[in-house]
């Protein structure tokens, strides 16, 4: 229940904020931590439907997609890093696309006809398999090479794809909580950063307390600051989860006027005594 209340005080209270310099740094960034790990978690909320349920699901589709795309008689060798098929070539593979439109070729093997940028423009395909590489389409003016000279043995069938799927399946359902687990992490980094920009932040206070005359060192200002930035990244936090609703996600410099705000009128306004 002290921590919450410390929330409140943190957005309004000429008290509380009188007695920051004084504190710790170690429970000002205690309470900075605990903060961000709670909004982190509010955070990591949102992407438990997207992370849990959808992603593995999408990429089931994907898989299936891609092993019905697969030609059911094409077999792939590579031998020393020599590349040989079952079929004649030129041979096409189609995208998997499921629009007519978008199922245009996709890569064409042609392990006879040396490499050119001519012919991979007639081939109108994005990659082309040669006798020892794969060469790719990066844009319409470049285009990129893998070497597969390294590969000794290797045979690419659709048996192979097949297990390979029939191994990977089991798997998925663990994709999801382990996204998650890695999204947590990043938001609560994200947020850890604002660690960092505090140290500009923090000069920015201590001139304010030069103007108004307060005698309080860079240390006491980025105090000040561990508890200011409350406000802030709440109302970052709802701006971003309401934006498709209120089409609001925030104005230019809001986190720092917001707390440059809390700090003026908790810290630096002159206050009635009571």
């Amino acid at each position: 229940m002290n921590f919450f209340k410390t929330i409140k005080n943190s957005i309004y209270s000429p008290s509380f904020y009188q007695q920051i310099p004084t504190r710790s740094f170690k429970s000002s960034l205690g309470y900075f931590l605990l903060l961000v790990l709670i909004l982190t978690a509010i955070k990591s909320l949102t992407l438990i439907g997207p992370l849990i349920s959808e992603l593995p699901n999408q990429l089931q589709t994907v898989i299936k997609e891609t092993v019905n795309c697969y030609p059911k008689d094409l077999e792939i060798k590579i031998t020393n890093g020599q590349i040989s098929t079952n079929v004649k070539e030129p041979y096409f593979i189609d995208s998997c696309g499921t629009e007519p439109e978008t199922n245009q070729p996709l890569l064409v093997i042609d392990t006879q006809t040396p490499f050119s940028k001519t012919q991979l423009d007639q081939y109108k395909v994005t990659a082309w398999l040669t006798k020892d590489s794969i060469i790719y389409k990066k844009s319409d003016l470049e285009t990129r090479s893998y070497s597969l000279t390294e590969i000794k043995d290797f045979k690419l069938n659709k048996t192979f794809i097949d297990s390979l799927s029939n191994m990977i399946a089991p798997w998925l359902k663990f994709v999801g909580p382990a996204f998650m687990f890695v999204a947590f992490i990043g938001i609560y980094l994200s947020y850890d950063f604002k660690l960092i920009y505090l140290l500009i932040l923090a000069i920015v206070i201590w001139l304010i307390a030069t103007i108004f005359k307060r005698d309080i060192s860079y240390g006491q200002s980025y105090k000040l600051g561990l508890y200011a930035i409350t406000l802030g990244l709440i109302v970052e936090l709802l701006a971003s989860l309401t934006s498709n609703l209120t089409r609001f996600s925030g104005f230019p410099f809001m986190f720092s006027l917001i707390t440059l705000g809390v700090v003026f009128i908790n810290y630096f306004k002159p206050h009635p005594k009571s």
